[in-house]
């Protein structure tokens, strides 16, 4: 009898090597015996393929955190002179008119940022310490900023100038000079981003012309 008809009833041992064999009828109840040293226990590189889903986990949340975690939006203003205005009243203890101002706005996040409107209270300094509410502006077109970018936003106001303003601004000597007046603007600008809502302000003097002809870049009117 050969060694292959010899074994036909036999598998190779799993404990040993397969240098042994067992019966085969044996072989759904037998328990194998492994060493704890055995190569095949080993496991193959487990530990790296574990860390590198980690890190790769944790890289990907640490990019999602950055790039999500809101950052601040800017206003800001060079405060340029208002030259041109638009008289539609004026008497000569009064003036009324409209004029546009603009201020810049800055995106310092990496998603747009959309702009629901600005208002803007317009307060007279023609004296420093001066207070008097003369006028409101605003915008309520819906703008959107880009992401780490910036752009100027105008804004419409109309303002009402009384007393000894008015006089200042149409005394005989406007038609030889251009004359301006101090006016504060407080400026409150609705913003939307993630589904989240919030106020940005700025407070800034400029000075704006006044003069009835509503030219301050000639000198006649």
């Amino acid at each position: 009898m050969g060694y292959t008809e010899l074994m036909e009833g036999s598998v190779p041992c799993p404990s040993c090597k397969g240098s042994g064999r067992i019966p085969k009828e044996l072989e759904e109840t037998l328990v194998a015996l492994i060493p704890v040293n055995d190569d095949r226990l080993k496991p193959k590189r487990t530990w790296l393929y574990v860390f590198c889903v980690v890190l790769g986990c944790l890289s990907l949340a640490g990019v999602v955190i950055f790039l999500l975690v809101p950052r601040a939006i800017y206003l800001t203003s060079t405060k340029p002179p208002v030259e041109i205005i638009t008289v539609f009243d004026h008497m000569s203890n009064h003036i009324s008119f409209h004029f546009m101002n603009e201020f810049n706005i800055s995106n310092a996040n990496y998603y747009s940022v959309k702009v629901l409107n600005s208002s803007a209270t317009v307060l007279s300094k023609f004296q420093p310490w001066s207070t008097d509410v003369i006028g409101v502006g605003g915008n309520t077109t819906d703008v959107f900023v880009g992401p780490r970018n910036s752009r100027k936003l105008q804004f419409n106001n109309t303002v009402t100038l009384k007393g000894g303003v008015a006089e200042y601004c149409q005394a005989p000597f406007a038609q030889l000079t251009s004359l301006y007046v101090n006016m504060q603007f407080d400026i409150s600008v609705t913003l939307e981003y993630l589904n989240h809502r919030e106020q940005a302000t700025l407070s800034v003097v400029q000075q704006v012309c006044c003069v009835p002809s509503g030219n301050c870049t000639a000198t006649e009117w």
